[in-house]
């Protein structure tokens, strides 16, 4: 995924996902997928513009047993305010991080 594309999960509310993703993709937001939540991506700069969220760049472990790392930009979301638009439709933003995998020894 290139570096400039930010993955999230989008908690509708009930009966609304349909809605929220529509007015999400109005917005510039790339649907990748519906279901209980709406999968979605976007360039720093959207969610940053829409959602009033920032991201600091982080390092992260992803197999601890031979030190492999990768480096993501981590949300910070201690200002993020759901726009007027979407508040009737969206309940919670979910940033995606890389996972954590681990080897398992025979």
């Amino acid at each position: 995924m290139p570096q400039n594309l930010i993955s999230a999960e989008i908690e509708p509310l009930p009966n609304q996902a349909n809605k929220a993703a529509l007015a999400l993709q109005r917005l510039g937001f790339k649907i990748l997928h519906i279901g209980s939540t709406i999968s979605v991506q976007a360039p720093r700069s959207l969610w940053e513009s829409t959602f009033n969220v920032s991201f600091q760049q982080e390092k992260k472990t992803v197999i601890a047993e031979i030190g492999s790392e990768v480096t993501y930009l981590r949300a910070v979301t201690d200002n993020l305010t759901i726009p007027e638009g979407l508040e009737s439709l969206i309940s919670e933003v979910m940033f995606v991080e890389p996972p954590e995998f681990y080897q398992v020894q025979p």
